[in-house]
């Protein structure tokens, strides 16, 4: 088995998302490295392409033609990397509109009533339109439907064809929802649209909240565009003292038994280790001997090109003025093959200018020549059931030495190509080291987010028993629920009198008194907390995580971790876990939880905070006695839209009875309730 070393000559291939972000790593001080960018064009960035423009009154201005917009929700590699360089971002309003000049329909459903029935459109007076408005929830439910089902969505071979055929959904719903959805996001043909793979489409779409009415992320733009993050990155590549080459195209790629041959039109050179942060196509081209597997799962990957216009020309946009929005997509009378979508850069940047700058994909022979300001050709991932699968594969290219990187590695947009850089460097030993989380940027857009979460329970003895479900949990940022128990962005309610002794208005006050029984005081800093919230009434929490640091910015290893253990008799029990640098503790149990189970023995716990890059949330459990092994569980989840009602907490309580009663008809012995259960307060620490 290969072991991974630490290299010390870096070559990166590529200067996009991916390339940058690799490279950045790459250059850390505590790596002790050499990082040499490659990047063929004469600029770096990519996608991240920001054009300088004079608008008619002199005033200077930056419009992007490429990435345009990021969120703090889904986004965390990319605004880790900009919390750490100070990239300054604000806000940008998202919405789409869609055109069809065959059937003549005009409408846009982020714009609200205006949108949906724009002054002289006739929409609310055509039959066949009113009916695809309500079938867009039934989509959304039973999308929502198929990804709770899938165990895994890149797995799912079904397409959205084949998806939408099953609903019965109408083909007015497909040709004026569902294509134009798809083309506009991910720049294919709509024709095409409907090939896409549906649980891996779904995925993405709950992702991003949009697999419901409300509920999408706040997006944003990049102050000063993308440009600024570029130049951010390269300033802090060369102040580590990396070597930045454009117009420096790279002819081939070959990995040696002692390293890595990169020959480029220089000559030959040596280096330790090679990321390849290319698109599919192109990474082929550059390997001198590419492998089986190599050839196999990169020419899988296809990709649409595209060209893009920075213009002027308005009519380009809807004709119906209630219905002109940040993305427009318009399906010309004419069949014509490519997506035809035109982007709204005053509104997307908010620009302070009267001019209306625009960027449309596929409209060269519509826009008019004079307003064209720039011309750009891109590429985008293409998504098949196939593509898909080969995504799966491509763990099995890298190497100690080489490895990809690229957004064809997730779904196709800027995070994935962040998150593909990182992981392709830590492939090769490299660490980012430093502040793990942009908590002063992530922090402030929401008090609660909600998880999507999978609950493993596997009982060993005296009886074999496993059981597995999904469910949801919210991570609460308690210095942020107010008075009445409400975060922003969360469902429910948070209450003191739900968690520890139960007899304080907050949360974070119960918490405070019973770190100060334990001689702790970190008021003042931060704390985040793992539960369930209080609906309909009810709250039950089988366990309630607390992390808390001594200050606000909540970076690195917690200053206390505290677990809550409540029991459906209405028995709670804190314990006060003295954790290690992965989160892992050791503590008695005090507590009868289960009628199967006394209170002896003892609990090994992994109860890590969120990950700081990723968001996601890893806590295990397992019950040791004298008689060996009895249980273990495992919850895992990341962010995820909000459910549209919590009941997490209801649906919880009622499948632990369930399955009590289901053990108890197996005849597991049952254990002794202890009668001063109720008088236990206080966790031992070991």
């Amino acid at each position: 088995m290969s072991t991974t070393t630490t290299p010390r000559r870096i070559a990166v291939v590529g200067s996009g998302v991916a390339g940058l972000t690799a490279a950045y790593v790459a250059s850390r001080p505590a790596n002790g490295t050499h990082v040499t960018l490659l990047e063929a064009d004469d600029r770096l960035g990519g996608h991240a392409d920001t054009h300088d423009v004079t608008d008619p009154t002199g005033r200077a201005l930056r419009i992007d033609s490429g990435f345009i917009v990021h969120n703090r929700r889904t986004y965390p590699v990319l605004l880790r990397l900009f919390a750490e360089l100070g990239v300054p971002t604000q806000e940008s309003e998202m919405s789409m509109s869609i055109s069809d000049e065959a059937t003549g329909l005009e409408w846009a459903g982020a714009l609200g009533r205006r949108g949906v029935f724009p002054s002289g459109t006739g929409n609310h007076r055509n039959p066949a339109y009113l009916r695809m408005l309500r079938e867009v929830p039934r989509f959304h439910r039973r999308a929502r439907r198929l990804l709770e089902a899938a165990t895994d969505p890149a797995a799912d071979p079904t397409t959205l064809a084949a998806f939408l055929d099953e609903g019965r959904f109408s083909p007015y719903f497909r040709r004026h929802f569902m294509e134009p959805l798809v083309a506009a996001v991910w720049s294919c043909d709509p024709d095409t649209a409907l090939d896409y793979p549906a649980a891996y489409l779904f995925a993405f779409l709950s992702h991003h909240g949009m697999l419901q009415v409300f509920g999408s992320p706040p997006w944003r733009t990049v102050t000063g565009g993308s440009r600024t993050y570029v130049d951010a990155v390269a300033a802090a590549l060369r102040g580590s003292g990396a070597e930045i080459r454009t117009g420096a195209p790279v002819v081939s790629v070959k990995e040696t038994t002692g390293g890595v041959e990169v020959r480029t039109a220089a000559g030959l050179e040596e280096y330790d280790a090679v990321v390849i942060a290319t698109h599919p196509e192109q990474a082929i081209a550059l390997l001198a001997e590419p492998t089986s597997a190599q050839r196999e799962v990169l020419g899988a990957l296809p990709y649409s090109p595209n060209t893009a216009l920075l213009h002027t020309d308005e009519r380009l946009m809807p004709g119906a003025t209630d219905t002109h929005a940040s993305w427009n997509f318009r399906r010309p009378a004419a069949d014509r093959a490519g997506v035809l979508v035109t982007y709204d850069m005053t509104r997307l940047q908010r620009l302070p200018t009267g001019t209306r700058y625009l960027v449309t994909l596929g409209g060269e022979d519509l826009v008019d020549p004079a307003t064209v300001i720039a011309r750009r050709e891109y590429a985008h991932p293409l998504y098949t059931p196939s593509s898909v699968a080969a995504q799966r594969r491509l763990p099995e290219l890298d190497s100690d030495r080489l490895a990809f990187a690229g957004a064809y590695h997730g779904w196709g947009f800027h995070e994935d190509g962040a998150r593909s850089g990182l992981k392709a460097a830590e492939r090769l030993g490299l660490l980012w080291g430093g502040p793990v989380a942009p908590a002063n940027v992530v922090r402030d857009e929401v008090a609660a987010t909600s998880y999507r979460t999978t609950l493993v329970h596997q009982r060993r003895e005296p009886i074999a028993n496993r059981f597995e479900h999904r469910t949801r949990l919210w991570v609460v940022d308690l210095d942020r629920v107010d008075a009445h128990g409400r975060a922003p962005g969360g469902r429910g309610r948070f209450l003191g009198r739900d968690h520890f002794d139960g007899d304080t208005d907050s949360v974070r006050e119960g918490l405070d008194r019973f770190l100060a029984a334990h001689d702790l005081d970190l008021r003042g800093g931060r704390a985040l907390m793992a539960a369930h919230s209080r609906a309909f009434g009810q709250c039950f929490n089988p366990i309630t995580v607390h992390w808390c640091w001594k200050d606000r910015d909540g970076r690195g290893r917690p200053a206390a971790t505290v677990v809550e253990v409540h029991n459906t008799y209405g028995g709670r029990h804190s314990y006060l876990l003295d954790t290690d640098e992965h989160g892992r503790a050791v503590v008695d149990k005090a507590l009868y939880v289960s009628p199967f189970h006394g209170t002896d023995g003892h609990y090994e716990v992994i109860a890590p905070p969120p990950d700081p890059t990723t968001g996601r949330l890893r806590l295990a459990v397992g019950l040791r006695t004298d008689d060996g092994a009895r249980f273990d569980a495992g919850l895992t989840g990341e962010p995820a839209p909000a459910p549209l009602l919590p009941l997490a907490s209801l649906r919880g309580a009622a499948l632990i009875r369930a399955h009590g009663i289901a053990l108890w008809l197996r005849r597991l012995p049952v254990q002794p309730r202890p009668a001063d259960e109720r008088s236990l307060q206080e966790g031992s620490i070991r």
